[in-house]
């Protein structure tokens, strides 16, 4: 029969125990950090879902555009239009689903990081993660920017993250997923950078090619109508015109200063989730230009 005392045993395992989790509590990430990867995974979010949803509204915008143009003025006699019959005229469904696959996909990374300072359910950081993993199917491109031990990185930090060691885990997921991405993120802001560029970007050039004819179609009819609904039916084309165009000079801009403002955010926030000083305006400044895309496109669409 064991006679020996269990209270120094007792008292030993919870000295163990202390001791354990001061050692975690340490290995996890410290209030500058989760603050630093909380505004930069909010604004990466917002930089997604919010270009994402912009595209899709210029889609069927054109769409309307092309409508009313063939409604006012039958079938043009411009060459710069192409085929008439195309109602999507350059946004066709391949094409939008690339680019919106890579804005996803941005979105998808900052939900993954936000779910992990921010103590979001397992279920819903997998979710975020397999989102941000899928777009490599989604983006051709992305193949030559992230590879299938990266991603098997990603997807195994992911899975460990739980129990009792869960904010030592959660930083660790944190790192990798930062490190593992960082090309690949760096690659699809390019894309958008490229893709919106208000100048040279396809998706200002489409835009302006159908909504100027319509605008001049739109204008005369305005002008020549006799009546009260042959000058609203014109005024409604000179609208849907000037949308576009507001989207076109306004949205575009915006979109590309958001990815370049996130390329060096990024960088700053890997240095952040590794310790090493770093510097907050990279962060801030991201925010900014994302809090500017959100609060112009709420104008426009409520106008």
């Amino acid at each position: 029969m064991d006679t020996r005392d269990p209270q120094p045993a007792r008292w030993c395992d919870r000295f163990i125990l202390a001791a354990l989790v001061s050692i975690l509590t340490g290995c996890a990430l410290t209030a500058p950090q989760k603050a630093t990867v909380s505004q930069f995974s909010d604004s990466a979010a917002t930089l997604g879902d919010v270009t994402s949803s912009e595209l899709r509204a210029m889609r069927d915008g054109t769409v309307k555009m092309t409508i009313e143009r063939l409604l006012l003025g039958g079938q043009s006699k411009d060459p710069n239009l192409g085929d008439q019959a195309s109602l999507d005229r350059g946004f066709e469904l391949e094409r939008v689903e690339t680019v919106s696959g890579a804005t996803l996909a941005l979105a998808a990374y900052g939900k993954s990081l936000a779910a992990l300072v921010d103590d979001t359910q397992s279920g819903e950081l997998k979710t975020a993660s397999n989102e941000f993993v899928a777009s490599r199917g989604r983006v051709p491109t992305a193949k030559q920017h992230i590879n299938d031990q990266q991603l098997e990185a990603i997807g195994t930090v992911i899975q460990d993250v739980g129990g009792f060691w869960i904010e030592w885990k959660r930083k660790q997921a944190v790192k990798t997923i930062v490190k593992e991405s960082k090309e690949a993120v760096e690659h699809l802001c390019d894309l958008l950078i490229r893709d919106f560029d208000a100048n040279k970007g396809w998706v200002a050039k489409q835009l302006q090619v159908v909504e100027s004819p319509l605008m001049a179609e739109a204008t005369n009819s305005l002008y020549d109508g006799r009546t009260y609904n042959e000058r609203k039916i014109a005024l409604e084309a000179f609208l849907l015109a000037d949308g576009s165009r507001m989207r076109r000079t306004e949205i575009l801009k915006r979109v590309t200063d958001g990815a370049d403002a996130m390329k060096k955010a990024n960088s700053s926030l890997a240095q952040a989730v590794e310790g090493s000083a770093w510097s907050v305006h990279d962060i801030q400044d991201f925010a900014k230009k994302t809090r500017s895309l959100q609060t112009a496109v709420k104008i426009i669409v409520t106008q």
